[in-house]
């Protein structure tokens, strides 16, 4: 059992495996004043590791199902889950979404090579998003990060949104606040409490009305972000 430190707040994991406190080796805190705790007990590993459609050690299948309560709770302190990368650049936080095989890890890697030592990869998978008490809306750093490992302890301003899609040419296009909202809901994890479910309902909404999102139909070369950054930086 031991505290980490995610999104501002202290949460304990009651773990059986250490593998989980390896991968979190750098969020790790002393605090004992935790906000809630979460817990995975074996029926749960096991019935993870028979529908994950791939092999799957219990400690692997502990570390994402603990991550899953964690983010099942987070509505109630104002933040979510996004599966999405988030490239700070200039600090100023882009976050990337995109079904799984598009692309999104390709295009971030261009951002960081194309330009080097400005661009930096906060999360490359599973950041977190959490509205702050004077309101402004910021992205999180977290040890679940996709298997490139990029991430980084820090947070950065939620700036822009941009969903991928593969094509022939790069194109970007704003986005309707319907079309996002629906996306930001198909990209995160849903909490089971009624509750809960309003109080993400609501955060996806202000997500929706205070962060321009666009559409980024790209192929995987450098002029795709550059593209993306021309249009993101200006807003």
């Amino acid at each position: 059992m031991f505290c980490i430190a995610i999104a501002d707040l202290v949460v304990e994991l009651d773990n059986r495996y250490a593998h989980v406190e390896q991968l979190c080796r750098d969020y790790v805190t002393s605090s004992h004043a935790p906000a809630f705790r979460v817990r995975v007990t074996e029926d749960e590993i096991r019935a993870y590791r028979t529908s994950a459609g791939r092999p799957m050690t219990a400690p692997e299948a502990e570390s994402y199902l603990l991550y899953r309560h964690i983010c099942e709770q987070m509505p109630a302190y104002d933040a979510f889950l996004l599966h999405a990368a988030v490239v700070e650049m200039d600090g100023r936080g882009y976050v990337f979404s995109a079904p799984r095989g598009t692309g999104k890890s390709t295009h971030t890697n261009l951002w960081k090579t194309h330009f080097p030592g400005r661009a930096t990869i906060i999360n490359g998978d599973k950041p977190l998003v959490r509205r702050a008490a004077d309101g402004r809306l910021w992205a999180y750093g977290t040890p679940w990060c996709g298997k490139e490992g990029h991430e980084e302890n820090r947070k950065c301003p939620l700036t822009a949104i941009c969903f991928l899609e593969q094509a022939a040419e790069n194109r970007i296009t704003p986005m309707s606040t319907s079309d996002t909202a629906a996306r930001l809901l198909g990209a995160t994890i849903l909490p089971r409490e009624p509750a809960l479910q309003d109080r993400m309902a609501a955060l996806i909404g202000q997500v929706v009305r205070t962060t321009p999102a666009y559409c980024l139909s790209c192929r995987p070369d450098t002029a795709a972000a550059e593209l993306a950054y021309e249009y993101l930086s200006q807003v």
